[in-house]
């Protein structure tokens, strides 16, 4: 019996200035199926979202961390802890990295947002405390901005085109915290057993929703991937059964002249034979070519369709670029999107359905043709 799983939000929270809470509730669920897909969710959430981090440090006239500071109260290496705690927000979703530029005269107190960064960049925690200028000291401090994923150490930093940066380590995951928890159920209502608690925290960057939709699509990406499964194991066991069994001396000199007059019974009918064989052999490797002909076309076809799994990851990759042209929406359709700023496919999901038809530019066929193509971008693939 097919049990189809539902996903529902219970609760939705704002801890604090940086700190998002949700509550999910997986429904539906036979037995085990819940810690199976926990742990999947869990492991992405922590480890396959990507975000943007602060990967370097820029001070002028300073060459490593351990260089001290003019008229600083703090040291290069207090500085970078605080930078590690800054959290950046990528509004344009472009992944490029960036730079940033902080220029300041003492005495003074800097914090996060004094940073000049490009257009669409944003510092969530503007009032972080970087470092204190005790005097009248002029500091001049960059950074640059990756697009990454999971915790990478400084020593593993590329820092590509920016050879005069310090590197430090770089927390890329948005979500913060990830609990997970099973709830049994009677097992005579609706033939399910348990169900799947899922409590998403998250620093600002992403909601928790929007990082449960990605760990669900990372998960499938991941497995599309794996296209071809070998298991040379086995063909090494048959082998092994194939093998001929050696036999010792003794037991081959046993029927020796047996075998002796029986080769000279057999000489003459060989030679009567020779020639009917013979031809049997030409016939016989015909009909291989044939047959070998046959499957090299049946290879050539079947490597022509597209299997499901493709199709899959096509969506996928749709899904992770967030482009509407992915959707296969007509470019009037995407126009009107964009005048109300629904520039990605994520964007297009959390609009409100009813609202659609308000929208200038957009009528009844325009909206239900929006509702088709994320209902046909949705549905599995099949054969």
């Amino acid at each position: 019996m097919k049990i189809n799983s539902k996903c529902k939000c219970v609760d939705l929270d704002l801890l604090n200035r940086n700190e998002f809470y949700g509550h999910f509730v997986f429904t539906s669920l036979e037995q085990s199926e819940g810690t199976t897909i926990g742990n999947m969710l869990r492991r992405a959430l922590l480890s396959n979202l990507y975000g943007f981090r602060i990967t370097g440090v820029r001070v002028a006239g300073v060459n490593n961390e351990f260089t001290p500071l003019e008229g600083i109260r703090e040291d290069l290496l207090e500085i970078i802890l605080n930078l590690k705690e800054i959290i950046i927000y990528d509004q344009n979703n472009t992944g490029q990295a960036c730079y940033g530029l902080l220029k300041a005269q003492g005495p003074a107190i800097i914090t996060a947002g004094v940073f000049t960064l490009p257009k669409g960049i944003k510092v969530l925690n503007p009032s972080t405390h970087l470092l204190t200028i005790s005097d009248d000291s002029l500091i001049e401090l960059a950074i640059k901005i990756e697009y990454g994923k999971s915790y990478i150490l400084a020593k593993n930093q590329k820092l590509e085109g920016a050879t005069d940066f310090i590197p430090i380590d770089s927390n890329f995951a948005p979500v913060l915290k990830v609990n997970s928890y099973i709830k049994p159920l009677p097992q005579d209502v609706e033939n399910t057993n348990e169900e799947l608690h899922l409590e998403i925290f998250t620093n600002g960057t992403l909601l928790p929703h929007q990082a449960l939709i990605q760990a669900r699509n990372m998960i499938g990406y991941m497995l599309s991937t794996i296209t071809n499964m070998e298991f040379p194991c086995f063909d090494y066991k048959e082998i092994e059964k194939e093998k001929p069994i050696k036999k010792d001396r003794g037991s081959l000199n046993a029927p020796l002249e047996i075998d002796k007059t029986i080769k000279k019974t057999n000489v003459k009918l060989k030679k009567e034979t020779i020639e009917v064989i013979g031809t049997e052999i030409k016939s016989e490797k015909e009909k291989i070519e044939i047959i070998e002909n046959i499957e090299n076309i049946e290879k050539i076809n079947v490597s022509k369709k597209i299997t499901p799994e493709e199709r899959l990851l096509k969506r996928v990759t749709d899904m992770e670029s967030g482009s509407l042209k992915g959707l296969g929406l007509s470019k009037r359709i995407i126009k009107a999107l964009n005048k109300v700023n629904i520039n990605f496919t994520w964007d297009l999901m959390e609009y409100p359905s009813p609202n659609l038809i308000t929208i200038e530019g957009l009528g009844p066929k325009s909206v239900e043709e929006i509702k088709n193509k994320l209902t046909l971008f949705y549905e599995p693939p099949t054969d």
